[in-house]
């Protein structure tokens, strides 16, 4: 599905902060090569750190992650035309982020009482260890998702249990 293709659950973002928030995006996308990742499941979520050598991109590695963060807040989804995305914008009041900065990137903690809501998580996880891999490869496609999460919808329609 090409992007003309695509369609937008929450709308597109056309604004300064978005456009901010995909030139990050792009950046990280574009030299991902140089990013590492590693994931330690946890019973409710996920504890990630992603990390690079490189200085500047480190420094962007952290921009982006405070830029989702905000966006995660306000709900100004990215990404909506993805059933995953949508889905974790659907349901942001019910998963909690925490994260903080260390040598060369973030680490983050991605959590939910809701079992559904962690197979989200991970799903999440699995895409961002994708867009680490494959770079733009990785984002040109639909990101796996749990059964549950329906598309298109607008919004989700099965409730997570």
């Amino acid at each position: 599905m090409n992007e003309t293709q695509h369609q937008y659950q929450f709308g597109r973002g056309t604004d300064a902060e978005h456009l901010k928030d995909q030139a990050l995006f792009k950046e990280l996308l574009e030299e991902h090569q140089q990013l590492q990742r590693q994931t330690v499941k946890l019973e409710n979520g996920i504890k990630a750190q992603t990390t690079s050598e490189n200085p500047h991109l480190a420094k962007v590695l952290q921009k982006h992650v405070v830029g989702m963060e905000k966006r995660f807040s306000k709900g100004r989804a990215i990404r909506s035309w993805d059933p995953l995305f949508a889905a974790l914008f659907e349901y942001k009041d019910q998963i909690n982020m925490e994260y903080h900065m260390i040598k060369g990137g973030v680490e983050a903690v991605l959590t939910s009482d809701d079992p559904k809501l962690v197979e989200l998580i991970h799903s999440h996880d699995l895409t961002l260890h994708g867009f680490v891999d494959k770079g733009y490869a990785a984002s040109k496609h639909e990101s796996p998702k749990p059964d549950w999460v329906q598309y298109p919808s607008k919004p989700t329609c099965k409730e997570p249990q």
